[in-house]
């Protein structure tokens, strides 16, 4: 029976590692984005998306190297946290509405890594 549990784990591990690059990739594009249309766009957000994103990629190859529960839960509070550029439910438009629910779709390796892998 372990072996059935390392093969879940290492299957989670993957998909884990996965999203988070999958989410790092794509708040790089739209940062990119962001930037091509208004060049003097440095904001806190996109500086927020930016530091995420990269402790996104970090996260991915920490969980990737020592998958341990911790360190899937790291990338977790790093996608978590990446939601603070949003701001409050007040001034959101349908891209705040994408950005949390990508941001979910993608979490949800995460968190079944988080509940398969030993702490």
């Amino acid at each position: 029976m372990p072996l059935v549990e390392d093969q879940a784990a290492s299957k989670a591990v993957t998909g884990a590692a996965v999203s988070l690059l999958i989410w790092s990739a794509a708040t790089f594009a739209a940062l990119g984005v962001w930037f091509a249309k208004d060049p003097a766009g440095i904001t806190w957000k996109s500086l927020t998306a930016a530091i995420a994103a990269l402790f996104g990629v970090i996260a991915s190859l920490t969980l990737w190297k020592s998958p341990t529960r911790g360190n899937a839960v790291l990338g977790i509070i790093v996608m978590l946290a990446s939601l603070a550029r949003i701001g409050g439910p007040s001034g959101w438009t349908w891209v705040s509405f994408a950005l949390v629910a990508v941001t979910f779709v993608l979490l949800m390796p995460l968190v079944h890594a988080a509940m398969t892998l030993r702490s």
